[in-house]
């Protein structure tokens, strides 16, 4: 018969090493978010406690269609490399820490051909921390 302390020992190995594989935690990061909660979120007409614009507003997730800001299609695949990019400002270390800093700081790094202050500077504060990881977690399914 397994000793059910085994099993407990044996989850938080699993989680230490899951920790370590993932880097430094000196740069930001999402905890893992729920990706279809994230996707009610992004397509949300208003977001947060004071009702700012929701993601859709302003972004598609359609390739090459431009509604205010850049389409986010193929997000996930830009942000598996952006953080490791020559001249990039910020401190993430891994892609969910990057989509998140962009969205917390969005004029960390605008987007050629966009102008600075379009977006707003307070999800950050609007959004709790599990809305933005869940946001997070639907922008890694956008490959």
């Amino acid at each position: 018969m397994s000793h059910p302390w085994r099993l407990v020992m044996s989850v938080a190995v699993v989680l230490l090493l899951a920790a370590c594989a993932g880097g430094s935690s000196s740069g930001p990061s999402a905890a893992a978010g729920n990706a279809a909660t994230g996707n009610t979120l992004f397509h949300s007409a208003t977001l947060g406690k004071d009702n700012v614009a929701g993601c859709a507003t302003c972004h598609s997730t359609e390739a090459e269609k431009k509604i205010v800001g850049p389409s986010l299609a193929g997000i996930a695949t830009d942000a598996a490399g952006a953080f490791k990019e020559a001249g990039y400002k910020g401190t993430a270390k891994d892609a969910a820490g990057w989509l998140k800093e962009q969205i917390v700081n969005p004029n960390l790094e605008v987007v050629e051909g966009y102008q600075p202050n379009v977006m707003p500077q307070n999800y950050g504060t609007e959004l709790s921390d599990s809305q933005l990881n869940d946001i997070v977690a639907y922008l890694l399914t956008l490959k």
